[in-house]
């Protein structure tokens, strides 16, 4: 007991989500041995941007390597959502997580294309967003591990509060790497910058929201 809360027992974490967390790391590790092209890129989408917009034959990842970055993305989401509904009765389905993920990547590719008028500036607008999930899963992964470990964590807000906050900081920062993106390819046009404030800030913003009422639910 700390400060009047009862803890359960240290050897019961909750298993589902720390399993997810435990796999998700194992798989970065695989990533990085075993597919360095896609680990390369996933790297740029977070320190050098501007760098996916350039593609030639030997630097495309491998097909096998850009399904285990997606895996690594929705199953770090999940195991962050598990966390932060852990204290209340919803449950989020694994297909509520590949359903966010892919409308995501159709709006970028759609408004990409139709607003931009530019094929690989829309992929590449796709590609860094593959990245930004993946990286938002290993932050949440990485603290699902914490949370489901720590009961001085574990049994109080600070597991959920804790995946609002990175989860939080970690979609603007997407979308702060995102815009990098949009300003190395040059698209000046009024439309273009008017889908990325729109489409890519207000998206992000919009599911921080959401994250946050989540939690304020829950308590």
């Amino acid at each position: 007991m700390r400060d009047g809360i009862l803890l359960e027992h240290w050897s019961a974490p909750d298993k589902a989500p720390l399993t997810l967390a435990v796999g998700v790391l194992t798989g970065t590790w695989l990533l990085i041995a075993g597919f360095r092209r896609e680990a390369q890129r996933l790297k740029w989408a977070w320190t050098r941007p501007r760098n996916l917009t350039t593609r030639n034959a030997s630097k495309t990842p491998q097909n096998i390597g850009v399904i285990l970055n997606v895996a690594l993305g929705l199953f770090g989401i999940w195991s962050g959502l598990i966390v932060l509904f852990r204290s209340s009765s919803v449950t989020i389905p694994w297909w509520a997580v590949v359903a966010w993920v892919t409308a995501g990547w159709l709006m970028r590719m759609t408004a990409g294309r139709v607003f931009v008028n530019a094929r690989d500036v829309a992929t590449t607008w796709v590609e860094i967003s593959r990245h930004n999930q993946t990286w938002i899963g290993l932050i949440l992964a990485s603290w699902c591990i914490v949370a489901c470990m720590n009961p001085f964590v574990h049994h109080t807000k600070a597991a959920p509060w804790g995946a609002v906050v990175l989860f939080s900081v970690a979609m603007l920062f997407s979308s702060l790497r995102t815009s990098q993106v949009f300003n190395a390819a040059r698209q000046q046009q009024v439309i273009g910058i008017l889908y990325l404030c729109v489409l890519e800030w207000s998206w992000t913003l919009f599911w921080i929201s959401w994250s946050i009422r989540a939690v304020l639910r829950g308590h």
